[in-house]
């Protein structure tokens, strides 16, 4: 049974980046069940694939630019943000980097894989602990992989089985949604971001993003209701705004989760780590979580190099402005979320442009 420092289960941007962070000192093993060592995927990541200003920035200190084979058009200046709860409409300047998201997640692994080993195409079966370390199962190609490790570390997304199988239920768990993508021709030439707030949809949002030549629109609808019902509603009543989003050539679904405050973070507990969306780490206001995954892998490898033995507590210390970073985007929250807060706002125009002249 081969045995290794840091097991990683999950290679997405969290994983990627603490793997890229923790080099060469010691053994690092990294899983992934999407064949990243292969192009393309059937796996994809249900995600829209905008690098919004937080990554930027996180992408920044890094010292890291994204290379041009990873960028997708257009490139977006703007939100338009449609209010149907106050039958409104504004638009916003932000600027967005438009990515494919496989390629962006095979871009940041290619960043380490010279200093660990991977296992792709394998999922994580189970653990057991035997004599302080991890035991895992790894399936793959139908064969079953055992390994040991010192420490394992969640960066397995918003429905991690690290998280549930070694640390179990909190006190104080984020908010579960149901997000559904689906991929349609551009017939209507969208050319910015646009955010749609509509309470009979969800009590967060839902999105379209252009993306080459086709557009792509997804939401988020609470735990709990038919997301598949309310997705098709909110599609059907985007049509008075002349959006058609008509015969999908593409669908995906996933589980999302939202913070409603700092609590609801959880970094792991004795040599379990958590980091990315397994963690909790999203905003709660846009859902935007790819900062975070960098950001808090970053923190943990950093943990882990100068104190391999006490690292949690280093972690811990190391990602707190991660948490307090969710807590100030929750002051954000009733500007957005408020529905007479927020036609206040529309009504004033407040950081609002005008696009041709409306």
């Amino acid at each position: 049974m081969k045995h290794y420092d840091i097991t990683i289960i999950g290679a997405g941007p969290a994983g990627s980046t603490l793997a890229r962070t923790l080099g060469e000192k010691y053994r690092v093993l990294l899983v992934d069940k999407r064949p990243l060592d292969k192009e393309p995927s059937k796996l994809i990541k249900n995600c829209g694939g905008l690098i919004a200003p937080d990554a930027q920035k996180a992408l920044a200190t890094f010292g890291l630019s994204i290379p041009k084979d990873v960028l997708v058009s257009p490139q977006m200046f703007s939100v338009e943000s449609i209010d149907f709860d106050n039958d409104m409409v504004r638009t916003y300047q932000r600027h967005y980097i438009n990515v494919n998201r496989e390629c962006y997640d095979r871009w940041l692994y290619s960043l380490c894989e010279k200093s660990c080993e991977q296992l792709f195409s394998t999922r994580y079966r189970n653990v057991n602990k035997v004599d302080g370390k991890y035991q895992l199962t790894l399936l793959k190609n139908g064969e079953h992989i055992e390994v040991s490790t010192d420490i394992i570390v969640g960066a397995d997304g918003a429905n991690s089985k690290i998280k549930k199988e070694l640390i179990g239920k909190e006190e104080h768990e984020p908010k579960r949604y149901i997000s559904i993508q689906e991929w349609f021709p551009n017939r209507t030439n969208v050319n910015q971001f646009v955010a749609i707030f509509d309470k009979e949809i969800s009590d967060f949002y839902s999105w379209i993003i252009p993306e080459d030549d086709g557009i792509i629109f997804g939401s988020a609808v609470e735990e709990g209701k038919s997301a598949q019902k309310y997705h098709d509603l909110q599609k059907e009543k985007l049509k008075e705004y002349g959006y058609d989003l008509t015969n999908p050539t593409k669908k995906e679904g996933c589980h999302l989760l939202r913070p409603l405050s700092s609590k609801d973070i959880c970094f792991g507990e004795g040599s379990v780590a958590l980091i990315g969306e397994a963690s909790g780490l999203v905003s709660p206001t846009s859902a935007e979580g790819i900062s975070y995954a960098m950001l808090s892998g970053d923190a943990l490898g950093r943990a882990i190099l100068e104190d391999k033995e006490n690292f949690l507590e280093l972690y811990e210390r190391n990602a707190k402005y991660l948490k307090k970073n969710i807590d100030s985007k929750m002051r954000k929250y009733p500007i957005m979320y408020n529905q007479t807060i927020r036609k206040m706002v529309f009504k004033l125009g407040l950081g609002a442009i005008e696009v041709n002249g409306k």
